[in-house]
């Protein structure tokens, strides 16, 4: 079969490579969509090439092609793939719950390479059924792409007539846009990439601003009359827009940092958690429950498969990584099977 072989500095090639076997509990999955997410940096940044095949992908939907015992799917499902770092104990009360990021005792991770590949060895439990008119490119993005802001949205209690901030215009923040705007929201989009401000504004995004122009703080108080944003959702990992965030959130609002860059945010103690009141949250990624309701969301009429700009087969997939990581687009995804010789 073939695959990403991540090179690192910023290089990767297609290879061929042996087609995984169903083993216990693990499965085959025929990819049919894996998309691009901004961790995989790390990869494509590397100094020196990745010891597995597929990328750093993780993000994928497809059909299950093989199976061995596994329980819960069988051959011709179609699926998503849920993105978890670690071999779960399916015991304690974090794993009863479905929130399987929690797991308190986990184990190393069986299968699952990166997802760039025609197929992917995948424990049985992490294959997310899905329904048959959804589209695989919206199935690979349910356990991340769209399932990180919609935990933290759905946790700030965001509600239709809510104005909300969004700092950060990729992946994540276009989804959020959306989610923000399918609850009747008024959106507020910030980002230093216009490109991906112009397709949040395609999208429904109320307002657009780009800090390097725009003085955001001021804007928003015109916006809200004063009072600031009911809710701000931080996904760039930036810790000015980390602090923008705080400062422009209302009185007793709610702020979720999303991003993930390891840097400190200067925060005011006093202002901006006694005096206003705020309520700031960290959220990662989403539970098997969240990702149930998306999937209803999503047959309601909730459009994420908007913020996909570029589609590219799996002979282009190099090219599909520089595209993504030069900002020249908002979500990538692979068709492993097209546009194959």
């Amino acid at each position: 079969m073939k695959a990403v072989q991540s090179l690192g500095n910023k290089k990767s090639e297609i290879v061929d490579v042996p087609e995984p076997e169903p083993m216990d509990h693990l499965v085959v999955v025929k990819v049919m969509s894996s998309v691009i997410c901004g961790t995989e940096h790390h990869g494509y940044y590397a100094p020196g090439p990745s010891p597995t095949h597929g990328g750093s992908g993780h993000e994928a939907a497809g059909i299950v092609a093989k199976v061995d015992e596994a329980k819960g799917v069988k051959e011709g499902d179609p699926v998503g793939i849920t993105p978890v770092m670690a071999e779960i104990c399916h015991r304690c009360p974090a794993c009863a719950a479905g929130e399987w990021l929690h797991c308190r005792n986990p184990g190393p991770r069986k299968g699952l390479s990166g997802t760039h590949s025609q197929y992917v060895l995948v424990p049985d439990y992490l294959c997310l059924p899905i329904p048959g008119d959804m589209s695989f490119d919206a199935g690979a993005m349910i356990g991340d792409c769209i399932g990180t802001p919609y935990r933290a949205i759905r946790r700030l209690g965001v509600k239709a007539g809510d104005t909300v901030l969004i700092t950060g215009a990729g992946p994540i923040g276009a989804t959020a846009a959306i989610i923000a705007k399918h609850l009747n929201a008024r959106v507020i989009v910030v980002d230093v990439n216009d490109y991906r401000l112009g397709v949040a504004k395609q999208n429904g995004a109320d307002y657009i601003f780009n800090p390097a122009n725009d003085d955001v703080l001021e804007r928003v108080r015109e916006i809200t009359g004063g009072l600031g944003v009911d809710a701000a959702v931080e996904c760039s990992g930036n810790k000015d827009a980390q602090r923008q965030c705080l400062d422009a959130a209302r009185a007793c609002g709610g702020v979720a940092f999303l991003g993930i860059k390891n840097e400190t945010v200067s925060v005011d103690m006093s202002q901006h958690f006694v005096l206003k009141e705020l309520t700031l949250i960290g959220s990662w990624a989403s539970s098997i429950p969240d990702q149930h309701e998306i999937i209803d969301q999503i047959q309601q009429g909730m459009p994420v498969e908007r913020i996909i700009t570029h589609r590219f087969g799996m002979n282009d997939a190099p090219k599909a990584l520089d595209t993504f990581f030069n900002g020249e687009g908002v979500k990538i995804a692979i068709r492993p099977w097209d546009d194959l010789d």
